[in-house]
């Protein structure tokens, strides 16, 4: 038992520093800085029929973790652990770049938490002013979506 906290400490601590290695010609240009009234979270069932406002805090900015709470105050209470964060890359040709989007979360809810997670390389040819970025992670074995929505 002692071996599995170890393993799972060491996961913990080093997961919020995986990424994709940019592909050949991208170099990181930033961590996108995101407050918390930059993101919404919405929880809604599969079949689009039952729906629950969330709420956030950005518990530890540095990793980048944020606690999400839905249908607080109802016998739905949802609760999730969300791991987000943006970097953004330029190409060497200046025309060319890139965000990289991590979206990984834990459903609190389980006995035993049940981890999901996105990881997306999004890739433009030319400079484009990011208006909004939408990503959904399937929780409770998929029969509902955690979307968070980012407005820079």
């Amino acid at each position: 038992m002692k071996t599995l906290k170890h393993v799972l400490l060491t996961v913990l601590v080093l997961l919020p520093s995986l990424s994709f290695s940019a592909p050949a010609g991208f170099f990181l240009t930033s961590t996108k800085e995101i407050t918390e009234d930059m993101v919404k979270f919405h929880y809604m069932s599969s079949d689009g029929t039952f729906e629950l406002k969330c709420a956030h805090v950005f518990d530890k900015p540095d990793a980048h973790d944020w606690d999400v709470w839905c249908g607080k105050g109802t016998k739905w209470l949802r609760q999730f652990r969300v791991h987000f964060l943006v970097r953004q890359y330029q190409g060497r040709d200046s025309q060319k770049s890139a965000f990289e989007v991590l979206y990984w979360v834990i459903d609190r809810d389980q006995k035993t938490p049940k981890f999901s997670s996105t990881s997306s390389w999004i890739q433009f040819n030319n400079p484009s002013k990011l208006e909004i970025m939408r990503f959904s992670q399937g929780v409770e074995n998929d029969y509902a979506y955690l979307t968070v929505e980012l407005k820079p």
